[in-house]
């Protein structure tokens, strides 16, 4: 299904040439977003360096960051939750347009390349989707963060970790919940796919999502892997965004 969906994604691309910007639907020289609009969203933003929150100050660090640890290495962010990419990031997952996937993963990937040098992504073994339940999975026919994940792996041919971890717990929707209800809800959430044959113990992983949070999903996630020998996670997320918290 999600191959027969990419195909006819592609054809469309190819349909529309020469294309125009997926954001401002300006002419863009046959690329799926002009020269204004990237240079826009990949320009220089205000972030904490560990967990990419967006900061109103030019410190490196949040103040959470600065008195706590958390279990993954450190999140880097294409931008905040914000226009174009909020809407972008809906179009993939609600309107399965998978343009709008490739044009993600494409800010994604430069973005990156901007902050991290070869060296750097050189010591990371695998790439890993933040796995989608059987059934939403089945609902929404693709799995959003694997169509990033699969791009940037082709990009930066760093091998990809499949089929080896899964969603376990079917959750309710994180969208909305507060910060303790977003913790109990992914508690014990994934889990390894018994037939996985991918070693994970003392492995460098990326893991890739679409917008982060609280945090709570990835947390769940790397404390898994973490109990599975794996030694530093990195988060690639589309967008950071905060949810206020809970005392």
């Amino acid at each position: 299904m999600f191959h027969l969906i990419k195909q006819q994604s592609k054809q469309i691309i190819e349909h529309l040439l020469p294309a125009q910007c997926l954001v401002c639907a300006l002419t863009s020289n046959n690329k799926l977003i002009c020269l204004h609009c990237e240079k826009n969203i990949l320009s220089q933003r205000q972030y904490c360096f560990n967990c990419a929150l967006p900061l109103n100050n030019s410190a490196d660090y949040c103040g959470d960051c600065l008195q706590k640890d958390y279990i993954f290495d450190h999140i880097h962010a294409l931008g905040d939750y914000t226009k174009p990419l909020s809407i972008l990031i809906k179009q993939l997952k609600y309107q399965k347009s998978l343009i709008s996937g490739e044009l993600l993963a494409e800010l994604l990937l430069k973005s990156v390349l901007n902050r991290y040098s070869k060296q750097q992504l050189s010591e990371y073994d695998y790439l890993l989707a933040t796995p989608l339940h059987s059934k939403k999975l089945r609902l929404r026919g693709f799995n959003q963060t694997q169509i990033i994940a699969d791009s940037l792996h082709k990009s930066l041919n760093i091998p990809l970790l499949e089929n080896a971890i899964i969603r376990d717990k079917q959750t309710t929707a994180q969208e909305g919940l507060s910060v303790t209800k977003r913790r109990k809800n992914l508690a014990n959430a994934f889990k390894l796919k018994q037939s996985s044959t991918q070693e994970i113990a003392g492995k460098n992983i990326i893991i890739i999502d679409d917008v982060v949070t609280t945090g709570a999903t990835m947390n769940s996630l790397c404390k898994y892997l973490k109990k599975q020998g794996a030694n530093k996670l990195t988060i690639f997320c589309i967008s950071r965004t905060a949810l206020n918290k809970e005392i």
